[in-house]
């Protein structure tokens, strides 16, 4: 198995979807409190659209507990948010940084709002990536703080009086989180932004295709948004592509007619 190039994955994407890859901070390795970032030799792991990628990567741990990494997963799953990422942005969890800094570097935004519960990633985030060498760090605030909370409208709104353009939240350890919609959901009731996601939101809408029995496209994502109370963003043909790459990769892919599922088990012998 080859190393995944990501220039090349970044093209293959753009051409598939519309949207690809973004650029990252680099890492250096940081401890601070139970919280640590670690750089990871060349290893195979699972990707968000494909089953296994050979890859180097830097993970940051809660004690030994594997909190998330900056592999080809993470990329590909924080994609479409960057992409929906414009005017004044809040992303509720901080992780290592990588929507941040990917939604900062983008000209059409003007101001990220990173918010997180733990004083220690906050302060490992910006020490490991160097932060105060950001290009543009001037955009970015950092607020601690519990999203769930209802104090977080209260100090979002201490650093800007504008309307919040995208909201995105990423607080959950797996995908897809049973509570994830529910739980932006309540952050995007006491935010009011323009538009919404979460970290995983094409396997949750993988779950509403088949309870609902409608199609992966963009009139079952209309659909699923309205169930969950959430404000979409504009969707495209290329991210209900998307979505059905994601959902077939983490074997949620939509459920073929029976007829169609029998030619397949013909077809095995």
């Amino acid at each position: 198995m080859q190393p995944f190039h990501a220039s090349d994955k970044h093209h293959a994407m753009q051409a598939a979807y519309g949207f690809g890859l973004f650029p990252m901070p680099g890492y250096r390795p940081a401890r601070i409190g139970e919280w640590s970032i670690a750089s990871h030799l060349p290893s195979v792991a699972p990707s968000y659209l494909s089953r296994a990628v050979l890859e180097a990567r830097n993970v940051l741990t809660r004690g030994k507990e594997v909190w998330m990494c900056d592999g080809l997963l993470e990329q590909e799953s924080h994609a479409w948010h960057v992409h929906c990422a414009r005017g004044i942005v809040v992303t509720a969890g901080l992780g290592m940084g990588m929507y941040v800094y990917a939604a900062a570097m983008k000209e059409e935004v003007e101001l990220v709002i990173a918010a997180d519960i733990s004083p220690d990633i906050i302060a490992l985030m910006q020490h490991s990536t160097g932060f105060a060498d950001w290009p543009c760090r001037d955009k970015v605030r950092f607020v601690e703080t519990d999203v769930l909370a209802p104090d977080f409208a209260a100090k979002v709104a201490a650093i800007t009086p504008r309307r919040i353009d995208y909201l995105y939240a990423d607080i959950w350890p797996d995908f897809p989180a049973a509570q994830a919609p529910s739980q932006t959901a309540d952050m995007a009731r006491a935010l009011s932004p323009k538009a919404a996601g979460w970290w995983g939101q094409e396997l949750s809408f993988a779950q509403y295709c088949r309870r609902a029995g409608c199609a992966a496209d963009e009139d079952g994502l209309r659909a699923f948004f309205r169930e969950t109370g959430l404000p979409a963003p504009d969707f495209t043909p290329g991210y209900a592509a998307f979505c059905r790459d994601a959902m077939t990769a983490n074997g949620m892919g939509e459920r073929k007619p029976f007829w169609q599922r029998l030619g397949r088990m013909f077809r095995r012998q």
